[in-house]
């Protein structure tokens, strides 16, 4: 979208208070094309299409699915062990799963 568009597409809050929401409406449903609403000189809201805003909606909750649990998140659910398998034939080898001090460290490096 160019910066044009960009600037045809913006209302201000008392533009729509005056009898302009209903026309601002009926150009979003005709042409697809979103609003963006400015209140003191600062944009505060979009309007968009009804189509539109539930496509935005799937889209987040698909995003929202995929998500990467925050660090903090995931201290709870790493098994934590002494750092060594007990399992005969492999005493002294490393397990895969993190000890206390490694997830302590890691925590501690993303707070950094």
């Amino acid at each position: 979208m160019d910066l044009r568009t960009v600037f045809n597409c913006m209302i201000s809050v008392s533009e729509l208070g005056r009898g302009q929401a209903s026309k601002v409406i009926q150009a979003v449903e005709d042409q697809g094309t979103p609003y963006i609403v400015i209140k003191n000189n600062k944009p505060q809201a979009v309007i968009v299409s009804i189509h539109e805003y539930i496509e935005l909606m799937k889209a987040k909750d698909m995003v929202n699915s995929l998500a990467v649990p925050a660090p903090s998140e995931l201290h709870h659910s790493l098994p934590v062990d002494n750092g060594f398998s007990s399992s005969p034939g492999y005493a002294g080898q490393r397990s895969s799963s993190l000890t206390a001090d490694e997830i302590n460290i890691f925590l501690q490096e993303e707070n950094d």
